[in-house]
C-alpha cells in the first residue's frame, strides 16, 4: 500500500517536514489535554461558474463527513520515501479530477486561512492547517465520485454565507459546511466574495 505524506509547517507556515496523512489528523493526548494533529497544508478547490455560483460539495471522508464543503478538498501529497511533493496546483487538478471527473488546469490561489477543529462526529480526528484556497471558472459536467461524494450542486455566494451564519448557532455536530469553509469565510467579507469570483480567471469549460 502506498503511504502518502503531507507537508508540516510552523506557526510562520514555513515547511518543516512531513507527516502521514492520517496521522496528522489524529487527536493525542498532549500534558495539557487534547492535541488536534499536527500542523499540515490543505487545500480546498473551488469551481465558478459563469453566474457566479460555486459548485459545492457533499463530503463523503472519514473525517468531517456528512457536512458540505466547497467544491473538494486535499493535501499537497508525496508517497513516502520520494523527494516529489505535488504542487498547489498538481493537487488541485488531481482533486477536481477523482470527485468530480473535470481536467481544470488552470487554478489560482486566492486566500489562505489558518484554523484548526475536531471532529464532533469522529473525535479521533481533527483537522489542523494552514488552508489554502483554489479557485478555478468552471461550470462543465460534474460526474460525481460516489467513493468520495454523496452530491454536488450549484450555491449563490449569499446562499451560503446564509447557511454558514446559521451554522454559527448550533453545536459542532449540526452544522451544514466544514470547519475549513467557515475559516475561509471569516476573511474580510469584500475579500472573500471577490476571491470566490469569475473575475480574472480563464474559462476552462
Amino acid at each position: 500500500m502506498v503511504r502518502l505524506e503531507v507537508p508540516l509547517v510552523n506557526d510562520s507556515g514555513r515547511v518543516i517536514g512531513y507527516g502521514d496523512r492520517w496521522w496528522t489528523h489524529r487527536v493525542r493526548n498532549g500534558p495539557n489535554g487534547p492535541v488536534l494533529g499536527q500542523k499540515h497544508v490543505g487545500i480546498t478547490i473551488a469551481c465558478v461558474n459563469d453566474d457566479g455560483q460555486i459548485l459545492v460539495e457533499h463530503r463523503k471522508h472519514r473525517i468531517f463527513d456528512k457536512v458540505w464543503s466547497l467544491s473538494g478538498d486535499t493535501h499537497p501529497y508525496r508517497v513516502h520515501g520520494s523527494l516529489r511533493v505535488e504542487s498547489l496546483l498538481q493537487a488541485s487538478r488531481r482533486c477536481a479530477k477523482d470527485d468530480f471527473g473535470a481536467d481544470i488546469r488552470k487554478w489560482r490561489k486566492v486566500l489562505t486561512a489558518s484554523y484548526s477543529a475536531r471532529d464532533p462526529r469522529n473525535p479521533r480526528y481533527c483537522e489542523n492547517e494552514l488552508l489554502h484556497l483554489m479557485v478555478a471558472r468552471y461550470g462543465g459536467p460534474v460526474r460525481r465520485n460516489e467513493k468520495n461524494a454523496y452530491q454536488f450542486r450549484w450555491a449563490g455566494f449569499d446562499e451560503i454565507l446564509k447557511d454558514l451564519e446559521s451554522d454559527l448557532k448550533k453545536e459542532p455536530i449540526d452544522r451544514k459546511y466544514a470547519p475549513f469553509v467557515h475559516a475561509v469565510f471569516t476573511l474580510p467579507r469584500a475579500e472573500v466574495k471577490k476571491a470566490l469570483s469569475t473575475t480574472g480567471l480563464t474559462s476552462t469549460s
